[in-house]
């Protein structure tokens, strides 16, 4: 049975969540706990594939609890259950929590998050690779980025759309402003994907802390023997972004769409930083020997950067939309779902993009395109990106 452990003060509390998942103990090994020490004496007699923790607890708080538990059993899917969201707190759990539920929690909201936990477990079949992705909760950035946003944050009078548009160029920023907004974790928990404004929604004292204070962001150190680039992978996001956005637009997609897409191209190839940030030295191997595609990566590592980087989002609690584009733009016929979205758009551009970039034929999967209805409309958005690419060249 995959095994829960709750942890709380308030036994009432508890004995709320033990009437709410009753329907679910012939599941789930769920145990309960009523302070951090009591929790770690738990885990230490055996592993829980998901913790959910209250913030303000006696003798150790939550975000003491999630540091320790970090640091001893990575593995573990760390999720916060609390009422209390002062700034302190919020920034020091923003370092290792996976995902925030905010009290009180619908019965539905809270069983959907942790069967979601559980499900995602088994996206990662090899327990090395789960546990190395599962242990990251921040991926470094550029240098350039993450100087230009240090440079905005230490002015006198910073400025948040700046610092915005900063975010909204680097994945790894993105990707966390993004896990930030998408939870109850600083109050909003609704779906929104546009980088810009979530970065305006956190504000300038929220992203100074997660800058300097806890630190969440950080630049990319690049082993001098790697041949990993990350300059290489933002161009290629930036154009796959580009390209997409431009492709959702003709089909009149609605603002929310074009978000997710945007976000769904910036991020498309998180996993290959994943990849390069967790196991450096292996992933230099890797692309000294083969090509970054699908199956070889799958025969290295046990898993696709395309898997990866969707179980990695989807531990954040990124969007579906966002996630399934990143799961799917090398495969998309595997996606259950069959209407035009962010992951047809992504796929296309990504294809495109590659046989620019790669001098390899587009990798369209073209009979996918076909039950959307789209073959149509493939000629004119190559001409159109072709278009754009020899403006850019003349310029």
């Amino acid at each position: 049975m995959q095994r829960i452990l709750f942890v709380d003060d308030d036994s009432s509390v508890l004995d709320g969540l033990k009437r709410m998942l009753r329907p679910f103990r012939h599941q789930w090994d769920m145990v309960f706990a009523a302070s951090g020490p009591e929790a770690l004496e738990l885990l230490s007699r055996g592993g829980f594939d998901v913790m959910l923790t209250d913030m303000r607890m006696p003798d150790m708080n939550g975000a003491e609890l999630l540091t320790e538990v970090a640091r001893r059993y990575p593995q573990t899917v760390r999720i916060i259950l609390s009422g209390t969201w002062d700034q302190d707190l919020r920034m020091k759990a923003a370092v290792t929590a996976h995902q925030y539920l905010a009290k009180p929690c619908h019965g539905e909201r809270l069983r959907g998050t942790i069967q979601r936990a559980l499900a995602l477990r088994e996206k990662l079949a090899i327990p090395e690779l789960r546990e190395s992705i599962t242990r990251v909760v921040a991926l470094p950035s550029s240098p350039a980025a993450f100087e230009a946003l240090t440079g905005v944050l230490r002015s006198a009078a910073p400025s948040i759309q700046e610092a915005g548009a900063v975010v909204s160029r680097d994945m790894a920023m993105t990707a966390k402003v993004l896990q930030l907004a998408n939870s109850t974790f600083f109050g909003y928990g609704r779906h929104i994907t546009n980088p810009a404004e979530t970065t305006a929604y956190l504000g300038v004292e929220s992203m100074r802390a997660l800058t300097f204070t806890a630190p969440v962001f950080s630049a990319y150190a690049s082993p001098c023997y790697q041949r990993f680039s990350l300059d290489a992978l933002e161009r290629h996001a930036g154009a796959v972004t580009r390209a997409a956005v431009e492709i959702a637009k003709s089909r009149n997609c609605s603002k929310q769409m074009l978000d997710d897409t945007l976000v769904a191209g910036l991020l498309h190839d998180i996993g290959k930083l994943a990849l390069a940030s967790e196991f450096p030295r292996q992933y230099d191997e890797f692309l000294a020997d083969a090509p970054d595609f699908p199956d070889a990566e799958r025969a290295a590592f046990g898993a696709s950067h395309s898997e990866i980087g969707s179980y990695l989002l989807w531990l954040w609690g990124l969007p579906d939309e966002v996630v399934e584009a990143v799961a799917f733009h090398h495969e998309p016929a595997n996606c259950p779902r069959r209407e035009f979205g962010p992951l047809a758009a992504v796929h296309i551009a990504d294809a495109l993009e590659r046989h620019a970039s790669l001098a390899i034929d587009p990798e369209l999967d073209r009979n996918y395109l076909g039950e959307l209805g789209l073959t149509s409309q493939l000629p004119a958005w190559i001409e159109d990106w072709e278009r754009r690419r020899a403006e850019q060249g003349a310029s």
